[in-house]
């Protein structure tokens, strides 16, 4: 399994989780609003050369290894605006295990879920 983390620009989320729902990639995508500092779009210095920070969306999706290279080639295409600064980035990391966190109390016996230490 692979874990696949985009941070794009909010313009493009729709157009991504549309095109990923669309080719049957739709392994519970998580959406985080990314900011830096107290407020969004403040004036800062970046690389050495003043700039604006812009707002982001993190995706998180979590998908099998087959999945993986048309998933970040789904986001790659569809978070593109073509602008000259940097639309965002995708890192794809490793899943080895994946646990689900439930109340002890309703689990079945036997279920194969880890036990707490």
């Amino acid at each position: 399994m692979k874990k696949i983390e985009a941070v794009i620009l909010p313009s493009r989320v729709d157009a991504v989780r549309a095109e990923l729902e669309r080719r049957g990639i739709c392994g519970g995508l998580t959406l985080t609003e990314v900011r830096h500092g107290d407020t969004i779009n403040h004036s800062t210095t970046l690389n050495g050369s003043p700039g604006q920070l812009k707002e982001r969306i993190k995706l998180e999706l979590i998908v099998g290894d087959r999945q993986a290279d048309k998933a970040v080639s789904v986001i790659l295409r569809h978070a593109l605006i073509g602008s000259s600064e940097t639309d965002g980035h995708v890192t794809l990391l490793e899943v080895t295990e994946v646990l689900q966190i439930t109340n002890p109390a309703s689990e079945i016996s036997g279920s194969g879920a880890r036990e707490n230490p």
